[in-house]
Formats: structure tokens, sequence, C-alpha cells
């Protein structure tokens, strides 16, 4: 696996908000009471507690202008889930960008918690419009983000296979920011809205339990029906890399596979 990335949500807003706001910098200081403004930007330490490891940060800053350097709106073609998703970014023109530094030392969910809980004080006090994921190719609804809340940090995305119009191809995108392996699945005649429940279901599992599916072990279906067969294997999609591959069994599996 490939060194971890780090996390990151972008606010979206109409207007700039003032993140030199003496109220945005007290709302941050309810998640640490370290927290601190300079320049127009925020660093919000989170420490372990045992005083031998340096915090987590988290690191506000304003985001790039829209059109500078390239700038654009997020990309909205992977955003399923949320049908108000274009008109709530249509007039949009500036973002709060959120990420993390020194995250070497903490869990998956250290990370999630801390990132999170800054998004969420900061959605509360802001009112952004939407939070994009970059990493995962997601845009999501601000009114119902939870700090712990992997609807956004994981993404389900859906593709047309180029090569076999009766196929699909679906896969898990976050998971390889926490160096963990994606999930994808490549299938015909399964309800997408089904396969895309399995391998969500499944993500969050490598969330939460780790790095633990083997190659060749199985996995059940959400309604606990059906045994599904996992491998290792190239990622079908971009960005390339390890994932792990479900395999819904003859006759819904699209693509040729080696089943010893």
């Amino acid at each position: 696996m490939s060194e971890a990335l780090s996390l990151v949500a972008e606010l979206w807003y109409e207007a700039p908000p003032e993140l030199d706001d003496p109220a945005l910098l007290a709302a941050l200081r309810e998640v640490s009471p370290e927290a601190e403004a300079q320049n127009g930007s925020f660093t919000v330490p989170h420490p372990l507690g045992t005083g031998e490891a340096p915090p987590l940060v988290t690191v506000v800053v304003a985001g790039s202008p829209l059109g500078a350097d390239g700038k654009t709106l997020p990309d909205l073609s992977q955003t399923w889930s949320w049908p108000e998703a274009e008109s709530a970014l249509a007039g949009c023109r500036a973002s709060v960008l959120v990420t993390e530094m020194l995250v070497e030392s903490r869990t998956p969910a250290e990370r999630l918690s801390a990132l999170g809980r800054v998004v969420a004080a900061l959605a509360g006090a802001t009112q952004p419009a939407a939070i994009h994921w970059a990493h995962s190719q997601r845009l999501s609804d601000p009114a119902t983000f939870g700090p712990e809340d992997l609807d956004g940090v994981i993404n389900v995305r859906m593709y047309a296979d180029a090569h076999d119009e009766q196929a699909l191809a679906m896969d898990t995108l976050g998971l390889h920011v926490f160096d963990l392996p994606d999930v994808q699945c490549h299938f015909r005649d399964r309800e997408p809205g089904e396969i895309a429940e399995l391998l969500f279901a499944t993500g969050v599992y490598v969330f939460e339990a780790g790095d633990v599916i083997e190659d060749g072990n199985t996995i059940s279906g959400t309604d606990g029906e059906g045994r599904y067969r996992c491998h290792r294997e190239a990622s079908l999609l971009d960005p390339a890399r390890l994932v792990i591959d479900v395999d819904l069994g003859d006759p819904y599996a699209a693509g040729r596979r080696d089943r010893g």
C-alpha cells in the first residue's frame, strides 16, 4: 500500500465567509480549546492526551478564488444520492479548505473524528451550500453532515463498461486516503442500488476493522443472503490502486476471472 494521503474537505459558499469573525474561532475552540487564528486561517490541534506524540492538527484556510489558476466548481458526475447537489453548487463562488497534518500515529477513526468535528463546527457557524470531498469525488449536504459521517468520505462510484454494454463497474473511493483498500465489483443483471449498498457496507467494515479481508475470503450480501468471494487485484477505475474485488459469481460477474 502507498503512503496515506491527507483527508481534505472543501466547503463551498455563494460568498466567502468572514474567517476573521471571533464567533468562528469560538466555535472551533468548542472542538479544541487550543484552536488558534492567524491571518485568516486556523489551526486546530487534537492531542492524544498522553503527551507522547505530536497532536494531529486540522488546518482551515480560504480556498483559491473560482477561476484562479484553473479553479473550477467540483465535478458532480459521481454524486448519486443528493438530488439537489447541482442546484446547491450552482451559485457558489468561494470555498474554505479543511485538511489535516501529523496523521502518522492516528487511526482512521481518530482522523475522521478530528476533521469531521471541525467541518461540522464550520458548517454550523458559516452555513456552506455544499461540502466537497476531493479524494472520494463526492459532494455532500452540510445539513445532514455529522462529525463521524463516512457518507462523503467514502463514495460509491458507477461507470458503464465501454467493452460490454450490459455490464457496470462500481467501486468505493476514499479508503485509500487511510492506506486501506477500496472495494470494487464488475457485474451485470443486478440492481446498481443493491451493489452500491454492498460496497458501501463492505467499505465501512474495512474502515472500522482494518485491512482484514484476505485474498479468497468471502463476504455476505447486505440481506444476509449469498456469499461472495473476494480477491485482491488492480483497480478497474482510476486512480490506480490495489482493491478488494467482489466476485458475484455466475451469471452476474462480468469480466475475465481466474477462480482457481
